[in-house]
């Protein structure tokens, strides 16, 4: 018997049984111990939807997504789910990946998500780069949302602060989140703190994108159409294997289960007592109704800094093309570009996301060398 094998231990009561069991099933590997690590075993955000779905037809109990990042073994989500008392006291700032040498790397939710997104990413930039994202207020379903960035910012930065006093800060954040962390910088460079890098997956500038003449409406919404089609079909090839290929269908297919049950609440504009409509998918439209708000409100002003764009290599059609996607009008600092291949929907997850990491990575290390540089050359003050 191997040492792994002799050092396995295996389920204690019925809750870790079935758990072992969807973790075996979703994994598609065997034996599972009650203190292996979720995302050592190769697990991800896609798998992760599906094992949340599992987990709550098994046990009548919806965990939280973020709870992986900090209860990633069997015997941690055991004991939570034995705990009826248990509910996920409320913190902005997660901690994805907390360990590591380099400074954090801080990554903002995009419209209406959670620190779901951000677990490839994390996996991908290795364990020597802390990260921590921001998720969104109201999650929890027992706090309204923020009616603006600007406000929004403002909490972040008060929990970023107080786990890190001091700059310089690294920022990132996909479409809205990049909108946000936009403006998170904007305060910290207010406040005299040093942004190390500003770091947007695909996200727009002021104005941007502005649509060319004859784009109806109707034609809009059929081509965003063929671009969700083009979207999928990319993810699917993608996907090494056919067992990644048949978990990304599965997972999708919940996704869509959950687009129609929206749909239909939506036309009877009420709520439908039935088990099958959850209130989760509710607090989801809620924040994502917020958001919308908050953006259209939104009025970006000139940045002092330098924007790092990472620009999906599929750009919607029928817009007027801008390499720097409307950046360069507010980023005094300039727009540094980096292409990554792929539509937009698919930058920051798997089985897209290595080439987006990879990319970031080095950017990271040329800010953290950077930083370092200007430290010595400054005398450490």
């Amino acid at each position: 018997i191997s040492a792994a094998l002799a050092a396995l231990v295996g389920p204690q009561d019925d809750a870790e049984r079935k758990l072992v069991a969807i973790w075996e099933e979703i994994l598609d590997t065997s034996p599972i111990g009650v203190h292996d690590n979720y995302f050592e075993l190769g697990g991800h955000s896609l798998l992760a939807v599906r094992m949340m779905t599992e987990i709550e037809k098994k046990f009548g109990k919806q965990l939280p997504l973020a709870i992986l990042a900090q209860a990633p073994t069997i015997a941690e989500l055991a004991s939570l789910l034995h705990d009826k008392t248990w509910s996920a006291s409320w913190t902005s700032l997660i901690p994805i990946q907390p360990d590591g040498t380099k400074p954090p790397f801080y990554c903002v939710h995009a419209r209406g998500a959670n620190v779901l997104p951000y677990l490839d990413l994390s996996r991908h930039l290795g364990k020597d780069q802390p990260l921590y994202e921001l998720q969104m207020r109201g999650l929890d379903d027992k706090q309204a949302p923020h009616d603006s960035l600007e406000e929004m910012a403002r909490d972040y930065i008060s929990e970023i602060r107080e786990f890190q006093p001091a700059g310089p800060y690294y920022l990132g954040g996909h479409s809205f989140g990049g909108m946000v962390a936009f403006e998170v910088a904007q305060q910290l460079v207010a406040q005299g703190q040093t942004v190390g890098l500003l770091a947007l997956f695909d996200t727009y500038g002021p104005g941007y994108p502005r649509y060319m003449p004859g784009m109806s409406p109707l034609r809009i919404r059929y081509q965003r159409f063929l671009e969700r089609v083009d979207l999928h079909a990319g993810n699917l090839l993608a996907a090494r294997g056919l067992r990644a290929k048949l978990s990304y269908l599965g997972t999708e297919s919940i996704n869509l289960r959950k687009r129609g049950r929206r749909f239909y609440l939506k036309k009877l504009k009420k709520n439908v007592f039935n088990p099958m409509f959850r209130p989760f998918p509710v607090t989801l439209r809620k924040l994502e109704k917020a958001s919308r708000k908050a953006t259209v409100r939104y009025q970006q002003k000139p940045y002092p800094g330098r924007v790092t764009l990472f620009r999906a290599s599929k750009q919607p059609a029928g817009i007027y093309p801008d390499p720097e996607l409307g950046w360069s009008a507010i980023a005094e600092g300039g727009v540094e570009i980096h292409e990554v291949p792929g539509r937009h929907g698919a930058l920051v997850n798997e089985p897209r996301i290595g080439p987006l990491a990879q990319q970031l990575a080095r950017c990271l290390e040329a800010a953290y060398q950077l930083a370092a540089s200007s430290s010595i050359s400054s005398g450490g003050r």
